[in-house]
């Protein structure tokens, strides 16, 4: 690469990508993921609207008819057909299924011209019961979410990321409508949760899986600030910056921690570890004044750990959640994603040398959206989607209660006139 080029999206190879990963069976290593097929179909969908390449009406259709089968009758979505209900009482729903579920359904009514459909996207979705089934799996104790209800019991684990996925899935079916407008449906108890996310940062500043003694993270950072964001998200699109600075005993530190898991990238180091689990000690970002602007910088996630690709939109994620992405070394860290990982049959790698996978492909893509890759859609940073889906689930959600309503006032004439 000459000292002139800067490495580029290669739109075209990513759309084949994910095209195959859509019409084709996945590669048999995917095979103990059946769990989370949800989770895979939205990355590939949401991968293929950010890259502006939209699916035909028959697959949206196809898409919206398979996720409506994975809802459970007590509430929420089960992660995919194998795990699905047969019954009233069989199959597990559970937080992340529900979330991207949802998600999927937006995806799906995303069309163009006259294919779109976005007011009717969570049409068929039992609000009122997957609501219920919501407050079940949070813990009184505590406030923290668990992942399924096992014998009536919130099970799996506290850690935040299922507190980001609860306040996802509440802003899209719920808003931000205040209590008395839903007198049958009890809210998640939000000063619990709240306080919850708030204990979670660690003596650097960043977030923990559950508490200040846990290891700090990147991912776990997201998460806790998007959770926060979320929780006090009007109900029409757009991020809530103060959240944070309300919540987080220190933001000046978390900023620190934040603008840290950036470092130059030497691909000399890089191969001299080979070993993922490996540490190492990376070149702060200091050192830029000494050498001139560096051609990569990588990104990590914990301290003192090699550059892995999702971590960029972990951080980048973050900051564009605190509106710092002014902290964010953009131009160098997008020639890391696009020089160094993006594989070249589409995708993206983990690491170096790797192939690519749909989960580090997917979060490269959504990671130069937020640092304003031109190529790619408008990111919304909370839900993790486009902007544009991010506006169909406010309308899907708006058409779900008007129709809601409708039914309650037909029904209550019917019991008049009885």
């Amino acid at each position: 690469m000459a000292a002139t080029e800067s490495p580029v999206l290669d739109v075209e190879r990513h759309i084949k990508y994910w095209k195959r990963c859509h019409g084709s069976f996945l590669p048999a290593p995917y095979t103990s993921n059946d769990s989370t097929r949800l989770t895979l179909a939205c990355f590939i969908v949401s991968s293929l609207d950010l890259l502006r390449s939209p699916l035909t009406a028959p697959e949206r259709a196809a898409i919206r008819t398979w996720v409506l089968s994975l809802q459970h009758p007590d509430g929420g979505f089960c992660g995919s057909a194998t795990h699905a209900p047969a019954g009233a009482s069989a199959g597990d729903a559970n937080l992340a299924a529900t979330f991207f579920a949802l998600v999927l359904l937006a995806l799906a009514a995303v069309g163009t011209g006259s294919e779109r459909d976005e007011q009717n996207a969570f049409a068929g979705v039992q609000r009122r019961q997957l609501l219920i089934w919501l407050r079940r799996l949070q813990r009184d104790a505590d406030g923290a979410m668990g992942q399924v209800l096992w014998e009536g019991e919130s099970v799996g684990g506290h850690d935040v990321r299922n507190s980001y996925m609860a306040a996802g899935i509440r802003w899209m079916m719920r808003g931000d409508l205040d209590k008395q407008d839903e007198r049958w449906v009890e809210d998640l108890n939000l000063e619990k949760l709240v306080k919850f996310i708030s204990q979670t940062q660690t003596h650097d500043g960043g977030m923990g899986e559950t508490t200040s003694h846990h290891e700090s993270h990147g991912g776990y950072t997201f998460c806790a600030l998007s959770t926060l964001s979320l929780l006090s998200r009007p109900a029409s699109t757009g991020k809530r910056t103060e959240a944070a600075d309300k919540h987080i005993p220190d933001s000046a530190q978390l900023l620190k921690f934040l603008s840290h898991r950036q470092f130059i990238y030497h691909a000399d180091e890089e191969t001299a570890h080979e070993d993922d689990e490996e540490n190492f000690i990376e070149k702060e970002l200091a050192q830029l004044q000494l050498d001139g602007p560096p051609t990569f910088v990588g990104c990590n996630g914990r301290w003192n750990k090699k550059a892995d690709t999702c971590y960029f939109w972990w951080a980048a994620g973050a900051l564009s959640l605190l509106d710092r992405e002014s902290m964010l070394r953009r131009e160098p860290a997008s020639n890391y994603l696009t020089g160094i990982t993006q594989h070249r049959i589409g995708g993206f790698a983990k690491t170096t040398g790797a192939p690519p996978d749909i989960y580090h492909s997917y979060l490269g893509l959504t990671a130069l959206a937020v640092m304003g890759e031109p190529k790619l859609k408008e990111l919304d940073a909370e839900l993790c989607c486009s902007a544009e889906v991010a506006a169909c689930i406010a309308k899907a959600r708006d058409g779900l209660l008007a129709a809601e309503k409708a039914e309650a006032a037909m029904d209550w004439e019917n019991d008049g006139f009885w």
